[in-house]
């Protein structure tokens, strides 16, 4: 929650003083908690209790917005008593029009246009990591956990209670949070970090209590303090959550196939424990976990050399992930990191040879269990230690005879990650160590996979001026290991491409058995305190850094800068609300200094008065050298690009909204090089329980020079491409259901159609042609010869006989998702899982896009479907 409401109380008032009201002041920001009997309180939500008159009272809260600086516009008072078990929050939110309060019941967690009563809790006092409760008057609950300061982590999930009432007077909330789901030092008396926020949906209003400035350059830091609490002890704690789970898939039988019979039981147990170590660290395990209940991936096509990036969804890696977090600099964005959860578990990356038979597909690779330790000590340490491993996976074989096999297609792996990090100043300055390393027990067969793979960085993070000014950076270093073949391989994958013929720089040995590399960045910037903000910084990557088995890389061999200034106006004037402009500018050189890129934009995002809203921006992209586009050939020249986007949005706080988004490529010197896209959502909430979306988007993609193959051709190494047309269709439909705030029906679905046909082939002549045309041999129909079934070989020597077989590259990809799945919170951390899993997808090499044509193909298509129940029970000692 970005924007939350926190709320600053101040007082030095002792506990024995009776409904004392606590000011705040720009300079002070206390509250005092008073302890109260062990059954003082009855969560009602009613703060009727005589616990909360004893408690001093918490006021003065302060608008963030719409009007920053300005007094709240209806009054919020809150209170705080403590037992010795769980700290107890009471608010009173004050509104002088009850029947316009807003509650949407939705599924816990999820952000919705409510008015909503939060708390914050920076129960470790480092001025950095938070606890985030809040709850609104359907009774539905949010936590989040906050790190670094302004960062959120959305999944995290304790175990705490909260009652909500209403009446004439407005609304109350009552809280109860355990002192189990928070983490704080062994001493006798305690100092939290500590805030109370509002929102007022129908005035888009948000209250603070210490108000968090929106040109502040942190979030935590900013807050109050909580003081009183004594006596308390950090309490043992252990979980445990045990599961069970079985599941029925029906499938597509295949007649003959031992493996497709159509239908496939399963049942099994496993469970999660967590165990406080000491005051500050806990131990977290799963065994023999499934995340069944997890939504599928969306459906893509991918053309490019790399892979696609999905984020994680598993609970079991998403809850603390900000522990074993190692992102790679700022130009590569937040997806390239040393650590990459989704590495454990993945797809075998082996397959089983059917020997004329047939082999069993497997889909997944299973964790057998893993652990992690993390937490902070009272010196300022952070330290998190994470294991898994995952087991051999065999596909079985039944060859044409009848005989059975089983053909390894993932070996048994070991993954390990660590991190200590320390911080100085009050956690204005972090420095921290990480490290990750995956053992795979090969089979002969799985050779080309790396047997050993290890990667260790030191970050660093120094803020000054009053927290507005910031020095940033790591520097990583990388270690793999394995056959000849695996490391071969290595060397000529997409990332690097070490057996380019242009290639005139570094070495290419294809019988080494070891890479090593490294990667770097530094950073400076302004984040905070006025209106401008800038960053700028260098990245480097070396030809042999590379840490694809447990994290997330792209290219590398490459230097880089990049610049980036940002002006916002953020005090509401006659038209916007909000408008922010950005410049960016970046360039980068392979280690052969050639340069790769070059590019800039100006964007700008706004908001009116009426909470409507847009975003657009130009971006230009000058010529530079491609090294991947051949797959390992030479460099080609990339023409210059001009693209630019657009959208706005409406008030998100309507029954009724949408989202429009448009955007446009078009590149230099090329006839036909270009796309654009349009995509929209359309969110309907007819009912306060009930939240539906729609989110079509078209794509156009029309591409000059899309590779196709390269081979030895006549006595020389030949690249082929081909000009493509492509369209693309894709929608998210997404409702849920809310019965209960602890009993919801969530729907998923995901139809896709992607097609796309070439129409012209050709190969690369002189790929650093200064002309885009000079580049090419373009073949014209004596060089062509139409093959059965569509497809297309070439006579380059113009004798009559194919030389290569193109096939038929067109193609036609549809796919259908979805996941429906209804969770029941039966009693505090326990809940009941029924999912029902569909699929369906359908290919061919006809090319065109016939929408109507294309969808009833899909819907005529064979389907899968997964029913699945899943129980599990949460245990607290």
């Amino acid at each position: 929650m970005a924007a939350w409401g926190f709320a600053a109380w101040t007082s030095l008032a002792g506990a024995q003083q009776q409904s004392t009201r606590i000011e705040t002041t720009s300079l002070m920001a206390l509250a005092r908690a008073v302890r109260a009997a062990p059954d003082a309180v009855r969560l009602d939500g009613r703060l009727d209790d005589a616990t909360w008159r004893n408690a001093p009272a918490i006021a003065d809260f302060t608008q963030r917005d719409p009007n920053e600086g300005q007094p709240g516009t209806e009054r919020t008072e809150a209170h705080v008593v403590y037992t010795d078990d769980a700290i107890y929050i009471g608010v009173r939110a004050f509104d002088s029009q009850p029947d316009r309060i807003t509650a949407q019941l939705t599924r816990r967690d999820v952000d919705s246009p409510s008015d909503w009563i939060g708390v914050v809790i920076d129960s470790y006092r480092d001025r950095r990591t938070a606890f985030e409760f809040a709850v609104n008057p359907a009774g539905v609950k949010r936590d989040v956990y906050w790190y670094d300061d302004s960062n959120t982590d959305n999944s995290w999930d304790a175990v705490w209670d909260v009652a909500v009432s209403r009446d004439a007077e407005g609304w109350t909330a009552e809280f109860r949070i355990p002192f189990s789901q928070l983490r704080f030092a062994e001493t006798e008396e305690h100092q939290f970090g500590f805030d109370v926020y509002r929102k007022i949906a129908r005035l888009n209003e948000l209250q603070q209590w210490k108000l968090i400035p929106k040109n502040a350059s942190g979030t935590i830091s900013q807050m109050g303090d909580l003081t009183g609490i004594r006596g308390i002890r950090p309490p043992r704690r252990l979980e445990v959550l045990p599961y069970t789970v079985g599941s029925t898939a029906y499938r597509p039988s295949e007649a003959g196939n031992p493996f497709r019979t159509g239908t496939d039981r399963r049942a099994t147990v496993g469970g999660d424990v967590k165990v406080g170590i000491g005051s500050n660290l806990t131990l977290q395990a799963t065994i023999n976990p499934d995340f069944g209940q997890v939504e599928a991936d969306p459906a893509q096509v991918n053309l490019s050399a790399f892979e696609n990036y999905f984020s994680e969804r598993r609970p079991f890696f998403t809850e603390g992930s900000d522990v074993f977090r190692f992102a790679l600099g700022g130009g590569d964005g937040n997806s390239q990191g040393l650590f990459y959860s989704r590495r454990i578990g993945r797809a075998p990356q082996g397959s089983a040879d059917p020997r004329g038979g047939y082999a069993q597909d497997v889909a997944q690779t299973r964790i057998i269990g893993a652990t992690k330790l993390s937490g902070k000590t009272r010196g300022g340490w952070t330290i998190g230690l994470l294991g898994a491993e995952t087991a051999r996976e065999n596909a079985a074989v039944v060859d044409s005879a009848g005989a059975r096999h089983a053909d390894a297609v993932e070996p048994r792996s070991t993954y390990l990650v660590g991190r200590v990090a320390r911080e100085y100043r009050g956690g204005k300055t972090r420095v921290g160590i990480f490290a990750t390393g995956v053992d795979r027990a090969l089979t002969p067969n799985l050779d080309f996979l790396r047997r050993d793979a290890y990667a260790g960085g030191l970050d660093w993070n120094h803020r000054f001026r009053h927290d507005t000014y910031y020095f940033s950076g790591f520097f990583a270093v990388s270690d793999v290991r394995g056959s000849a073949n695996a490391i071969n391989l290595t060397q000529r994958s997409s990332a690097r491409y070490f057996q380019r013929p242009d290639r005139d720089y570094g070495s290419y040995d294809s019988t080494r058995t070891a890479l090593s590399g490294f990667g770097g960045n530094v950073s400076v910037g302004k984040n905070g305190g006025g209106d401008w903000r800038f960053s700028t910084g260098i990245d480097t990557r070396s030809p042999g850094f590379e840490v694809n088995d447990a994290g997330f890389q792209g290219s590398v061999d490459w230097h880089g800068q990049y610049f980036w200034l940002n002006r916002r106006w953020q005090k509401p004037g006659k038209v916007f609300r909000f408008f922010g402009a950005n410049i960016n500018e970046w360039s980068n050189y392979d280690y052969g200094w050639d340069r790769t890129s070059l590019g800039g934009n100006v964007n700008f995002n706004f908001k009116f008065l009426n909470y409507w809203g847009g975003f657009g921006g130009v971006n230009r992209n000058w010529r530079s050298l491609g090294r991947e586009a051949l797959r390992g050939g030479p460099a080609i020249v990339r023409p210059g690009a001009w693209n630019g986007w657009v959208g706005f949005y409406t008030d998100d706080r309507k029954p009724l909204y949408f989202f429009l988004n448009g955007w446009f490529f078009r590149q230099d010197d090329t006839r036909n090089t270009r796309s654009a896209g349009i995509s929209t959502e359309v969110v309907w909430r007819p009912a306060a329980n009930i939240d539906l979306s729609w989110s079509p988007g078209l794509e156009w993609h029309s591409d000059d020079w899309q590779y196709l193959a390269d081979a030895d051709v006549l006595g020389q190494r030949t690249y082929f491409f081909g000009g493509l047309r492509q369209t693309t269709l894709g929608m998210h439909f997404r409702g849920n259901i809310t019965v209960t705030p602890t009993l919801t029906l969530q729907i998923w679905a995901q139809p896709f159609v992607s097609a796309g046909r070439y129409v012209d082939y050709k190969r690369v002549s002189n790929p650093r042609a200064a002309r885009f045309d000079d580049r090419w041999d373009v073949f014209g129909t004596d060089r062509l010869i139409a093959n059965a079934g569509g497809g297309v070989s070439v006579d380059l020597d113009r004798d009559g006989t194919a030389d290569y077989d193109l096939g038929n590259p067109d193609f036609t990809y549809l796919s259908f998702r979805s996941n429906t799945v209804l969770r029941w919170e039966y009693r505090p951390g326990s809940t009941i899982f029924l999912v029902w899993q569909h699929g369906r997808s359908d290919g061919s090499s006809d090319g065109r896009f016939q929408l109507s044509q294309n969808l009833g193909d899909l819907f005529a298509a064979p389907s899968s479907n997964t029913i699945m129940l899943k129980v599990n029970y949460w245990i607290s000692f």
